[in-house]
């Protein structure tokens, strides 16, 4: 009887373990296969990749303002900084120095003659005609007394005819002389003197003109920095050379042969094909990494985008590009104008995306899929997908947080 019993509660017990392996099994899967990936939210970033050249913000042209072919004799260093006022080139003014000490001398004689004219010579000239016109107007009124005279003496029988017409030729005479004195001091004063003292004055002015031209030219013979920034020569032809500038090479008038970035605000210019345009906008970030200095990272925002399409040398003829402006927000010292550059454009973020490996994604036609583990099962599920980076696909729908899917 009591082995009976041992018997019934020994199965009793087996089929309750039986029964709650089952249930265990049944209300919890088997765990996910080893190449699943769990779909969760997180922050996702797509960037366009452009090449660009590195440039300064402000670029100074510098160039000869020398009125003829200038020698030089004096250069600053390339690659030196330069604050305002430093001296940048200096052109051999031997000659000019001979002039401006001519044209010094001239305009003094110029001044001193002018001078002499207005304060002595003319008022003296003036004056003496002036004295010589009451000396004939005296000699007038005396003739013409004596020829009153002369005629009441005639009527007397005391002086003959012939005496007194000699005395009225004389008093016409006077009077001619008298006439013309007047007309000689009214032409001196209102023409003569006016017309001399304005040859004297322009000659003052053309002496004082090349004067100032000559201290121009002297002034020209020097370049000094208008503003901070680098010096960088610009090649030209000298000769059959095409070289950067040196000492003894002549300058003509406005040809830029320095270049004086400020490399303390700097921009990059890249072109964007026109099929990717619509990623970059303006103010949108950008990560800027200089070729030439592996590891250094700048930031930037895209400032400008051409509104013109344009082809490009080296690129085919269906391809045109769109120029972009990218401000830079930091300088580095070791930076260069003209250094290539990456820049990558931000155009797209979402702190809250729904993320599936970009390996989870595999397309059939123009639809995308992916393999979702639903229990013990896997099925293919179409999913509508957003942006993507260089590991993870945004997914807009067809997949939810917490679901399994496979990876190649």
């Amino acid at each position: 009887m009591a082995a009976r019993r041992g018997l019934q509660v020994t199965a009793t017990l087996a089929i309750l373990v039986l029964t709650c392996v089952l249930l265990v099994g049944y209300v919890m899967p088997s765990s996910p296969p080893e190449n699943a990936r769990k779909i969760s939210r997180g922050e996702l970033s797509s960037w366009t990749a452009l090449r660009g050249i590195l440039d300064a913000r402000e670029v100074r042209m510098i160039m000869s303002v020398y009125e003829g072919t200038a020698t030089v004799v004096e250069l600053a260093e390339e690659g030196s900084q330069v604050a305002p006022g430093d001296l940048l080139v200096r052109f051999d003014s031997s000659g000019l120095e001979y002039e401006v000490i001519k044209y010094e001398r001239n305009y003094q004689l110029g001044r001193s003659e002018l001078d002499s004219l207005k304060s002595g010579e003319l008022p003296l000239e003036l004056r003496d005609l002036e004295m010589k016109l009451l000396e004939a107007k005296t000699d007038l009124s005396d003739e013409t007394q004596y020829l009153e005279q002369s005629i009441e003496l005639e009527q007397e029988g005391l002086v003959s005819s012939q005496e007194v017409r000699r005395q009225r030729e004389k008093v016409a005479k006077l009077v001619t002389e008298l006439e013309t004195m007047q007309l000689r001091i009214k032409l001196t004063s209102e023409y003569l003197h006016p017309s001399a003292l304005k040859r004297a004055e322009a000659k003052v002015e053309t002496s004082e003109q090349e004067l100032k031209l000559a201290r121009r030219q002297l002034e020209n013979c020097i370049i000094r920095s208008p503003a901070s920034g680098t010096v960088v020569y610009k090649p030209h032809y000298f000769g059959s050379e095409f070289r950067t500038i040196r000492i003894g090479d002549s300058v003509y008038p406005n040809q830029p042969f320095m270049f004086l970035p400020d490399m303390s605000s700097l921009i990059v210019v890249a072109d964007v094909p026109e099929a990717e345009l619509f990623r970059v906008k303006a103010d949108s970030d950008v990560l800027i990494a200089p070729l030439a200095f592996p590891g250094l990272e700048l930031h930037g925002t895209v400032e400008r985008i051409g509104s013109t399409a344009q082809l490009l040398p080296g690129q085919p003829d269906w391809q045109k590009f769109f120029r972009v402006v990218i401000g830079v927000k930091e300088a580095d010292p070791g930076l260069r104008p003209g250094m290539s550059v990456t820049a990558k454009v931000l155009t797209y973020h979402n702190d809250d995306a729904l993320l599936a490996p970009r390996v989870a994604i595999w397309w059939e036609d123009t639809a995308p899929f992916a393999k979702v583990v639903e229990g013990t099962s896997i099925v293919d599920r179409r999913v509508e997908l957003g942006h993507a980076d260089e590991q993870h696909v945004e997914v807009t729908a067809g997949l939810e947080p917490g679901d399994w899917v496979l990876v190649k």
